[in-house]
């Protein structure tokens, strides 16, 4: 191309040197009074000079307009089914943002199963991510903000624009074209309680991990009661007689367009790890015992969110009764309620669930996944305990005090409302927590509870932590690791320790999320540089990486350099510990008191088909 793009504007040049300024002017010359013969060669130059400098200007026009040409040609380009995408360049990696896995799901396609991307002509660019799906317009900032408030720093909440038209995810490259054949994929599902957050945010952003040698999608999907609405007329109108988990149906579609794309991008679709942070977590451990999920990942990493030991799983008619009280208020003139609500501005939607479940069933988990026979036949739980998962390797861990952030952020909600949030006495507190943890304790639960509250009433907020870390995390994520390996898979697990120096490191120690820019090695980002970290954090930071990545591209996160991480066996309880010192440090004995993790005894415990359970109780103010 080179070549002939120099022909061109030889060509150009030698015949713009061969054309007369003016014939007319010259004839008028020749009869001039004043145009004798010295002034005839001083035109005669200047008119060279005026040749070569058009000469010259044809040149760079040219060149210009080819140059800005074969930059755009050149900007990253793939070509998918749906159609063309252009991304662009960031050093040497490449990025494509904004990349559509699904139809909108608006109008009639309000709480529908995802339905196929229409197809496009033309390029579409893809420098930009997508609209994040509908929620608070603080996101995250709600739950950021109290931390670095712990710390004596100051965080500004960044707006956040959302829209239902939000089935986007981006893809990071380590390099552009691929040179090294098809590179092992890491799809992020973000945290967020299944209610803020989206796969756009700068945190996530892919490049230090790509750097590695991998590639990363992440996602954004429905969220709240836009991804989580049960009711009977969606029930009746769906043909799997289905509702209320399209937000994990969503990920479902993006797992799909990955299998189906990603080759194009130098990926494998038979190598992706599903990995994924608090709610992140809990939705990729709850895809594993989905039959819908076959086939679209081939290992799992999970920070910070078990499927089960949190509390009772959701049916299917316990949702829609939620939903039939959300219906119910809406009013409307169709005698359809769903009609009604499909009406509604999203942003009027979730005002009236919010004001619905606060009113009517505080305390029920309206964003979290609902057993109803089609995404999820049976609970997570059975489904583990059965070995109906997935065959797939799992790492999965927790940190240190993960409940410290939900404590802080909960006393900061309540100085802003000017009073503690009703959250039910003490008693009803130790209920709900021996419901929760009652699968997996069994008839050890009311010893335990006992021996965690004399710990609480000494020791006040850290045995709260603690207390919540290991019966709600530790023993439901041992859980996960045991029956894994029962299933004949390996199991890593990981316990993260360190707790950055500084004012608010006493008050959180390893607080819930703080891996995140570890993993990502977020800490410039504007979410993360309150924290006051130090190379320590950067080392640990490029250690977990590794393993992450190794773990990916093989189902084994060891390598010679880093500290041996052992698979999970009954036996020994072997874990990994990434201290305070910033080191990774093998243990065993991960199991915490009280916590038997032996596989048959999980078996026994979780199998057992659950009895009726009480419906969502209706409070009045």
């Amino acid at each position: 191309m080179g070549s002939r793009f120099s022909r061109r504007v030889h060509l150009l040049a030698v015949r713009g040197s061969r054309i007369p300024l003016n014939s007319g002017a010259a004839e008028q010359r020749s009869v001039s009074p004043i145009n004798g013969p010295g002034n005839r060669n001083k035109e005669a130059v200047w008119r060279r000079r005026i040749l070569q400098f058009s000469s010259l200007l044809v040149v760079f026009l040219l060149f210009f307009n080819s140059s800005a040409g074969s930059s755009a040609e050149q900007d990253p380009t793939v070509h998918l089914a749906s159609g063309s995408v252009r991304g662009k360049f960031g050093g040497t990696f490449a990025v494509f943002q904004g990349i559509p896995y699904a139809a909108p799901p608006v109008g009639a396609l309000r709480w529908k199963e995802p339905q196929p991307v229409a197809t496009w002509t033309g390029v579409r660019d893809a420098t930009k991510p997508g609209s994040a799906c509908v929620q608070d317009v603080a996101g995250v900032g709600h739950f950021m903000a109290p931390l670095a408030a712990a710390y004596g720093a100051p965080f500004e909440i960044q707006p956040v624009s959302s829209s239902e038209d939000c089935l986007y995810l981006n893809v990071w490259l380590p390099e552009w074209p691929s040179k090294t054949g098809r590179l092992p994929v890491m799809v992020w599902l973000h945290g967020g309680s299944n209610r803020v957050g989206n796969g756009a945010e700068t945190t996530y952003n892919g490049t230090s991990l790509v750097s590695h040698g991998v590639i990363v999608v992440t996602i954004n999907y429905r969220l709240g009661v836009m991804g989580f609405f049960s009711h009977r007329e969606l029930t009746n109108e769906s043909a799997h007689h289905s509702s209320g988990n399209y937000g994990l149906l969503d990920q479902i579609a993006a797992l799909l367009w990955v299998k189906q794309n990603i080759a194009s991008f130098g990926g494998d679709p038979g190598n992706v790890t599903l990995f994924g942070e608090s709610a992140g977590s809990i939705d990729a451990m709850t895809l594993i015992t989905s039959p819908l999920s076959n086939g679209l990942f081939r290992r799992v990493i999970a920070e910070s969110g078990p499927a089960f030991g949190l509390g009772p799983a959701r049916t299917i008619a316990e949702a829609q009764k939620v939903g039939d009280a959300v219906a119910m208020a809406t009013g409307g003139t169709s005698t359809s309620a769903l009609e009604n609500l499909r009406k509604l501005p999203a942003v009027e939607v979730v005002k009236l669930d919010e004001r619905v479940v606060k009113a009517q069933f505080r305390g029920f988990p309206t964003s979290a996944a609902i057993t109803e026979g089609w995404f999820l036949p049976q609970s997570p739980e059975r489904a583990f305990a059965l070995g109906q998962i997935q065959k797939v390797d799992l790492l999965v861990g927790l940190n240190g005090r993960e409940v410290s952030a939900f404590r802080v952020g909960a006393a900061a909600a309540a100085k802003t409302a000017g009073k503690p949030e009703n959250s039910g006495g003490p008693g009803e507190v130790i209920e709900t927590m021996a419901a929760a943890v009652h699968p997996l304790y069994g008839s050890w639960t009311d010893v335990a509870l006992s021996v965690y509250i004399a710990k609480m009433i000494v020791h006040r907020d850290a045995a709260i932590d603690q207390a919540s870390n290991d019966m709600l995390l530790a023993c439901p994520v041992g859980a996960e690791a045991a029956l894994t390996t029962a299933a004949g898979q390996h199991a890593f697990i990981y316990r993260f320790d360190r707790s950055v120096p500084g004012q608010g490191e006493a008050t959180l120690g390893a607080f819930h999320s703080i891996e995140i820019p570890y993993v990502f090695n977020a800490f410039q980002d504007h979410s993360w540089t309150w924290l006051p970290t130090s190379e320590t954090d950067l080392k640990l930071s490029r250690t977990i990486e590794t393993y992450w990545t190794n773990f990916a591209k093989n189902g084994d996160p060891n390598s010679p350099g880093l500290a041996t991480w052992p698979f999970w066996t009954y036996a020994s309880e072997p874990y990994l510990e990434f201290n305070q010192n910033g080191d990774a440090i093998p243990q065993q004995s991960f199991s915490p008191i009280f916590c038997h993790l032996s596989p048959d005894r999980l078996k026994q415990q979780l199998s057992i088909e659950p009895a009726q359970k009480e419906q969502p109780k209706k409070r009045s103010n």
